[in-house]
């Protein structure tokens, strides 16, 4: 179940209390988060290119994404070329939350609670319905950073988006707190078997660090 989650998905999976269904982290640092991983997304599946430190449409795209946040986040590409990424994160923000609680609510990860207003959550909650899938993936997180697995790029990924958006307290570290840290900002930093997303996970790290000094968060 974990793999038909987007990395934005599990960002927000990982952000909600279980129970209250309320972001435990600030929403806008969860949202920009959301953003950057719709972001990656479209480089993992050929939509985007890293060309001299700019992310660019690719020559020959690959199918319109059909996930909606990274759809969001094409289109704001497309329709605003001059904007940079910093813009382009802030701009669709709110978009790729929405579609990351839209998502989960589909698969049935998480029961939504409350009404929306004009689009809007407000006090909408998300309680989690399957405790177990997120069990799965703090299970998965665990092994990368307690027991030395070697993660996948979107594990990599998951991590390291994490890590720039300031979410590192969702992360499961074990008795070893330290080796955990350690291990935790090797693959953040682009070390080990992370360092084969490189200038596509540094050029989106930047962007997302940019705004969140901006935003004195």
């Amino acid at each position: 179940m974990i793999e038909d989650l987007t990395i934005g998905e599990q960002v927000v999976l990982l952000t909600l209390d279980e129970e209250s269904g309320t972001l435990r982290e600030a929403p806008l640092r969860v949202s920009l988060a959301v953003s950057v991983a719709a972001l990656l997304e479209l480089t993992f599946a050929g939509h985007v290119v890293v060309r001299d430190g700019a992310f660019v449409p690719a020559r020959t795209p690959a199918p319109a994404p059909k996930e909606p946040a990274a759809a969001a986040v094409a289109q704001r590409m497309r329709s605003h070329p001059e904007e940079t990424p910093r813009e382009w994160l802030l701009a669709v923000r709110e978009q790729s939350l929405a579609a990351a609680y839209d998502g989960l609510s589909a698969k049935r990860l998480v029961r939504e609670q409350g009404r929306r207003v004009l689009g809007a959550f407000g006090s909408v909650r998300h309680p989690v319905a399957e405790i177990a899938v997120l069990a799965a993936l703090r299970e998965r997180l665990a092994a990368v950073l307690t027991r030395g697995q070697d993660p996948d790029q979107r594990t990599a990924a998951l991590i390291t988006v994490l890590h720039h958006a300031g979410l590192e307290s969702v992360l499961p570290v074990g008795a070893d707190a330290t080796a955990a840290e350690r291990r935790f900002t090797a693959i953040a930093e682009g070390q080990g078997p992370a360092a084969a997303l490189g200038e596509t996970v540094r050029g989106a790290v930047a962007a997302l660090v940019a705004v969140i000094a901006a935003s004195a968060l």
